[in-house]
């Protein structure tokens, strides 16, 4: 059954172009290749999922973790959570041969929101979710340098909220480790990134003088 076998008809698309097909037969079976397929409805696209697996996208296996973390994003069911993770881990893994920095920020948001979301049914995901945003962090200021280039694809002239530094210290906050949360918020703050810094440095300041700290 296409898209299934390479006996019956090669893959192409996304998948062939990036030069994916043995992940995508490997890592899934039938019945998720179809669902994946089926679900995938990017904007834009004359024939949705199957944009995935057929036709020509010369010039997408340049940066595949791109492509990755947005099909990732389509899997939000709980059902699903396990072909989100594959995907998502396929994009991480990809990192390595992405020209984008930005590529590299988005990719671990995304990473850091599928496992977060996860965290109370799969043991592993908060502590994936947690390495996802010190990734990101990792990667903050030469994040900030690309948005703040409007002459760049993704550049704003502006920097947006980072999800990293929120989610760590959210973390942080719930795992007692008060210090540690504010030092992050007000790193996040003194580095331009948008978000409720002041409120979030109040409150952690307080709690800390309650403890006496």
């Amino acid at each position: 059954m296409w898209p299934f076998s390479k006996k019956e008809k090669q893959i192409g698309g996304f998948i062939g172009q990036a030069n994916l097909v043995d992940w995508w037969l490997g890592e899934f079976d039938d019945a998720e290749r179809s669902h994946i397929v089926a679900t995938f409805q990017p904007m834009g696209s004359s024939n949705g999922g199957q944009a995935l697996i057929e036709g020509d996208a010369s010039g997408s296996n340049s940066d595949p973790s791109h492509m990755l973390y947005n099909l990732a994003g389509w899997f939000k069911q709980e059902a699903d959570r396990t072909i989100a993770f594959r995907i998502i881990d396929k994009a991480t893994e990809l990192l390595e041969i992405s020209p984008s920095i930005l590529t590299k920020h988005f990719t671990y948001q995304a990473r850091a929101e599928i496992y977060y979301r996860w965290r109370d049914l799969d043991s592993f995901a908060l502590e994936r979710a947690t390495e996802a945003c010190r990734n990101q962090i990792a990667i903050a200021k030469d994040a900030a340098a690309a948005f703040l280039r409007e002459d760049t694809a993704q550049g704003l002239g502006f920097l947006p909220a980072h999800h990293g530094y929120k989610q760590l210290a959210i973390i942080l906050e719930k795992q007692g480790d008060l210090e540690a949360a504010l030092n992050l918020s007000r790193e996040a703050k003194e580095q331009g990134w948008n978000g409720d810094w002041d409120a979030r440095i109040g409150r952690l300041e307080k709690r800390l003088a309650k403890a006496g700290k």
